[in-house]
């Protein structure tokens, strides 16, 4: 699903990856870890096209990677919520961007919080959200672009441990009923066992261990 070879990714003269390599199977799941600072939110923007690799290639599906892929949902630390739109609203915009028409769309978002336990809180604002809720908010309109490339960023560092736990359930369970390639960013070491079926560890830059889980 996804092959690295070599990837270079610098900021001015701070070279954030260096050489990377590595690969990953279709509907895998995979953690990256290490300390702040690695690399690893600048890998994950590279494989999401956010970040174009200064040297290297990437391949995704059989193809070089030229851009943003629409087949790839990104999940930031801060949720990416439109502050001004309900939870119904957020995940129908992302489906009418892409072409859907605006009463098709409410009703396959509406179909989605519901299946996330969130059928009830569709018209609330994100400010009327909590932090996991905000959470399942941006998971869902991930899902309703129905990718086969999800990459998630942090995605329960500033949750408490019972959300954080109950975020976890979450993703496998619906990793089980609509199996993806999953590829997140964390520090959380008991996360990345969890739910990575490879761990891939970043230092400096670089990739210094691969563990099979």
């Amino acid at each position: 699903m996804i092959r690295a070879r070599n990837i270079c990714v610098n900021y001015g003269q701070v070279r954030a990856i260096r050489n990377l390599n590595f690969e990953l199977e279709k509907n895998t799941t995979c953690a990256v870890i290490g300390p702040s600072g690695c690399g690893k939110t600048s890998l994950l923007y590279a494989l999401g096209g956010l970040v174009r690799p200064d040297a290297g290639d990437i391949e995704i599906g059989g193809s070089f990677l030229l851009g943003v892929r629409k087949e790839t949902a990104l999940i930031l630390q801060d949720y990416g919520l439109l502050p001004w739109k309900t939870a119904l609203q957020n995940i129908s915009f992302a489906l009418e961007a892409r072409g859907i028409g605006k009463s098709k769309a409410q009703e396959k978002a509406q179909a989605i919080l519901t299946d996330l336990d969130m059928g009830d809180l569709s018209h609330r604002l994100p400010k009327e959200l909590s932090g996991g809720q905000k959470q399942r908010v941006a998971i869902g309109r991930a899902l309703a672009l129905e990718p086969d490339l999800l990459l998630m960023d942090e995605a329960s560092s500033a949750l408490d441990a019972m959300t954080k736990e109950s975020l976890h359930d979450l993703i496998l369970s619906i990793y089980k009923k609509r199996p993806m390639t999953l590829l997140m960013v964390t520090h959380n070491i008991e996360e990345a066992v969890f739910l990575g079926q490879k761990i891939l560890v970043m230092k400096e830059g670089q990739i210094k261990h691969q563990l099979d889980n």
